[in-house]
């Protein structure tokens, strides 16, 4: 089983490595495939992709089945989907990754329906978002396959970029000190 966890990783957090220590614990013989987005992608603020791939290697240096894939660094972003076909050339049995707080949102992602049909998803439950149930009637009239797994750490990627040093907590040591050296995130001011 190989386990397909996306995202921008800007930076990566502890919550993405318990995410990942996570899924490990749950399903022992998977690999996960971490997949940062190019750059890109329409996202504020986004660190360009190699030093969120330096990032990466150091906040996951010690996980044995992690495979990082720079997959999307120097192509246009062209959807989840895309990416999965991509990589079950390479892969077998893949599985997406999603948060419930993003379930809602999947219909407006590029060719949800054929991701749907085509990928099983390991959906990480998160306290106040679209329930079991709720994602279950929401996408009925879908081919669909959904394994629940509950997870809940509230740090997110966006507190850490607006202020580092009161969030270093959230980060490896090693990654905060490669976001110190290489003075990403920091706020530039205008004179």
């Amino acid at each position: 089983m190989h386990i397909v966890l996306g995202g921008s990783f800007n930076p990566p957090t502890k919550a993405h490595v318990h995410i990942v220590k996570h899924l490990l614990s749950v399903f022992p013989h998977a690999f996960i495939i971490v997949v940062p987005v190019g750059d890109d992608y329409k996202k504020p603020e986004l660190a360009p992709f190699s030093m969120r791939m330096d990032m990466l290697k150091l906040a996951f240096q010690d996980e044995k089945h992690v495979i990082l894939s720079s997959l999307e660094a120097n192509r246009g972003y062209q959807g989840t989907l895309y990416t999965l076909d991509e990589l079950s050339e390479h892969y077998h049995d893949l599985h997406f990754v999603i948060g419930s707080d993003h379930l809602a949102g999947l219909p407006h992602w590029i060719r949800y329906q054929d991701l749907l049909a085509k990928y099983p998803f390991i959906v990480m439950n998160r306290q106040g978002y679209m329930t079991h149930e709720q994602a279950e009637a929401f996408f009925k009239d879908l081919p669909h396959r959904f394994i629940y797994v509950d997870f809940e750490d509230p740090s997110a990627s966006t507190h850490v970029r607006k202020d580092i040093d009161k969030h270093q907590d959230l980060l490896h040591k090693d990654v905060y000190d490669y976001i110190k050296k290489h003075h990403i995130y920091e706020v530039k001011s205008h004179v």
